[in-house]
């Protein structure tokens, strides 16, 4: 027990919290988590004094000056800084027992990201890492429509972006793409047999701002995945195969269909109209619609209160980049050939 704040076992709430990085993703955490029951939100930090004055006015919470002031005052923190300071400012948090979630990618190498995970072992805190399509309410009925009756065969990912304010300190597969591939490591599980990658550069991108890439799985599932910041269009699509219909999900506008090939005949008497055969069977599965990250935030919350395992600990954060590591390995390797 530090400051009141308990790090082993459910606790009381509120869950006092703060926020630290104020840019669009922070602000967005700033917003949801001031609509949350038994949320406290204490206050917000962010490099630029004036970007934490003004966040923190914006949102009626406190602005911090330091880290310090923060770990002394609070039970969790949102890390919504920039990818090369997670690392850090997650030790600096989890030393001193608060709770993290902390933005994707977890850190910038896996070795940082070790480093977060023993550090939130040592101090019993919890350590969340910010997978957000987890929380998509269209991927988590896709997850219980996949019950384990079903052969995965095939999955296609789309997530494409326009030209825009995007992060900028990694390349598209460690912005974009890694959502998908934690996505799709958590629907087959199944070891990576192969990788496969093409890209398409402009921007001097470390490692292009157009992907593709191909993955097989040690169960002969296969995988392609494509993500894009320099499209015209905003896609955020996933369709999976398997050995009885098709699945399609929509991220955005979160609603999946089932396609079934069916070969009932209808008779006269069950049709309103006269016999017929079904060829393709479309259903259309019922979503409730909610915000992925109020979802996402109301977990954390949730997993500090009650002392639960976190849908994305930090070991999936660390698998998810060990994968987009290959990738930008089989990027670069294509290069030199």
């Amino acid at each position: 027990m530090t400051n009141g704040r308990k790090t082993a076992g459910a606790m009381k709430g509120p869950v006092r919290v703060a926020v630290i990085g104020a840019g669009n993703m922070g602000r967005n955490h700033l917003r949801v988590y001031g609509m949350l029951k038994n949320v406290d939100l204490v206050g917000v930090y962010d490099l630029d004094s004036a970007v934490t004055s003004a966040a923190a006015e914006q949102f009626d919470c406190s602005p911090f000056a330091t880290l310090a002031e923060i770990a002394d005052q609070v039970d969790a923190v949102s890390i919504c800084s920039p990818t090369s300071t997670h690392r850090d400012v997650g030790l600096q948090m989890l030393e001193a027992g608060v709770h993290c979630l902390i933005e994707k990618p977890l850190a910038v190498t896996e070795q940082e990201c070790s480093d977060l995970i023993a550090a939130a072992q040592a101090s019993n805190a919890k350590l969340l890492v910010g997978h957000i399509e987890r929380f998509n309410p269209a991927v988590q009925q896709l997850s219980l429509l996949l019950d384990g009756n079903q052969t995965i065969q095939a999955i296609d990912a789309r997530r494409l972006s326009s030209v825009g304010k995007r992060i900028t300190d990694v390349d598209v597969v460690a912005d974009l793409m890694v959502h998908d591939l934690d996505i799709v490591m958590a629907l087959v599980k199944a070891e990576i047999v192969s990788v496969e990658a093409q890209a398409v550069r402009t921007f001097g991108s470390p490692g292009g701002d157009h992907v593709i890439a191909l993955l097989r799985f040690a169960n002969d599932s296969v995988a392609c995945l494509t993500a894009s910041r320099i499209t015209q269009n905003t896609v955020r699509k996933l369709t999976v195969t398997t050995d009885v219909g098709y699945i399609d999900v929509d991220y955005i506008d979160q609603s999946i269909e089932v396609y079934l090939q069916d070969t009932v005949k209808m008779p006269k008497g069950v049709s309103q109209f006269g016999d017929y055969a079904l060829d393709i069977a479309m259903e259309r599965v019922q979503v409730r619609r909610t915000e992925p990250l109020q979802m996402e935030l109301g977990h954390f919350a949730q997993v500090i209160m009650e002392d639960l395992a976190p849908l994305t600990p930090g070991e999936d954060g660390l698998a998810a980049l060990r994968l987009v590591r290959l990738i930008q390995d089989c990027l670069q390797e294509g290069e030199r050939q």
